[in-house]
């Protein structure tokens, strides 16, 4: 399926980019997305996620709704 990440604030400046589209598997979860998003831009490991690979102060939504790390 097809997805658009948007970037905002400090990560926008960190990935160099306001969006972008991407092609993911059907049923992803947000945190395989963020996953994803760390082997493309590997400067957001630190930035998403704790030494302990726990989250970070980020915020996600889908379609203008905050979501969880666990929803698909």
């Amino acid at each position: 399926m097809r997805i658009k990440v948007r970037y905002f604030a400090r990560y926008r400046s960190l990935v160099g980019k306001g969006e972008e589209e991407l092609e993911v598997p059907e049923g992803i979860t947000v945190k395989e997305l963020i996953d994803i998003l760390k082997e493309r831009y590997p400067i957001l490991k630190n930035e998403v996620f704790a030494e302990e690979d726990d989250l970070a102060d980020v915020n996600v939504s889908r379609n203008g709704r905050y979501v969880r790390f666990d929803e698909v």
